[in-house]
């Protein structure tokens, strides 16, 4: 099993983003899962892809060379890719997963789930795709998601998409005990 992890670069969050960022690869790295991830040395990426190494994962970072330029490149990774651009980083990250997991985190993160998310509704993906909601961090994106719903931009039966898991052990279990759903399809 591969699973892509998508979480903040950022150092400057609350310590519990990071215990989280940590079990998670602990976690990980239990089950021997490859992890597949931005590729910094920075935030969350850093703590959960060192986690999930030193707890037996095998890490491959994959970063752009627009963002390895800044020098951020996480170093002692198992395998680092460099890719030309953003696109490319996530069609590999997508390409080598078996599941997608977002911890926290900003524009990145959140536009690095929303595509692999509208992948699947559109039937290009049947992977599990999870949501760890640390410390309610992603309540009120699920709100704003309900608020459009409510007026008709997405429908009720994309709901069965994505996971919202409230702990990191419950994100695990789902993707343990996975099984595509169906839902009608978008055209």
């Amino acid at each position: 099993m591969t699973v892509a992890v998508f979480c903040a670069s950022s150092e400057m969050i609350d310590d519990i983003f990071f215990q989280d960022a940590v079990k998670l690869g602990k976690e990980v790295g239990k089950r021997r899962w490859e992890v597949v991830y931005g590729g910094t040395r920075m935030g969350l990426m850093h703590c959960m892809a060192t986690s999930a190494q030193k707890a037996g994962s095998r890490i491959i970072g994959i970063i752009p060379e627009c963002i390895k330029q800044h020098g951020v490149a996480a170093e002692g990774l198992d395998e680092l890719i460099v890719t030309v651009d953003m696109q490319e980083r996530k069609q590999m990250m997508r390409e080598r997963a078996d599941a997608f997991v977002a911890l926290p985190g900003g524009w990145g993160t959140l536009e690095e789930i929303a595509e692999v998310i509208t992948l699947r509704q559109l039937g290009c993906n049947v992977k599990p795709i999870v949501f760890v909601n640390t410390n309610g961090f992603y309540n009120d994106f699920f709100m704003f998601l309900e608020n459009i719903r409510k007026q008709g931009f997405i429908s009720k039966v994309y709901d069965a998409l994505y996971y919202v898991a409230e702990t990191v052990e419950e994100a695990l279990e789902y993707i343990d005990n996975y099984t595509p759903g169906k839902w009608e399809s978008k055209y």
